[in-house]
């Protein structure tokens, strides 16, 4: 599949979601997570996807803190800054959306309506150049500017930053 040609999220998507209500406990959660055999859940309340929860977001913020599984909610633990991906969307718009916001899965949504997931691993399976385009998004968030690698405190004596590294 090359890029050029363009692929609505429809076409990648898992259909159906596992969801776990957010009021259940992290026990609860985790028990699903190795029921269902998959690394993400979203949260809803009332049938409305409010937050998603991941295995990662369940050993740095319950195990890693010491806290009782049991007494943590989903609802404490979830993201919830929320990014939902409309049926027609295109994949590459999709794909750079997670890329961004460094997220791993997004609920797709037709209107009102959750009707499935999109994974890194289905992006990776129909389109495997994306794996290249998320090295290239955070190794320019994480490159410093040439403005930001010299400064006077850390420049040696007699550097000049005009000069071509060949002139040296």
């Amino acid at each position: 599949m090359h890029m050029n040609e363009k692929v609505e999220i429809n076409e990648v998507m898992t259909d159906g979601v596992i969801a776990i209500e957010k009021q259940k406990t992290i026990t609860e959660a985790s028990r699903l997570l190795e029921e269902e055999n998959i690394r993400g859940l979203v949260a809803v309340e009332d049938g409305e996807a409010v937050g998603i929860i991941v295995c990662r977001d369940i050993v740095y913020q319950v195990v890693s803190n010491g806290f009782n599984p049991d007494e943590q909610r989903v609802e404490d633990v979830m993201s919830t800054d929320l990014i939902v991906a409309e049926v027609d969307e295109y994949l590459d718009d999709v794909a750079m959306a997670m890329a961004r916001n460094n997220i791993s899965r997004v609920p797709v949504v037709d209107g009102e309506m959750l009707i499935g997931i999109v994974t890194q691993s289905d992006i990776l399976r129909a389109w495997p150049g994306f794996a290249q385009i998320m090295e290239e998004e955070v190794t320019r968030e994480t490159t410093p500017r040439p403005s930001e690698e010299i400064n006077d405190e850390n420049t040696p004596e007699g550097y000049d930053a005009n000069i071509e590294d060949e002139e040296r």
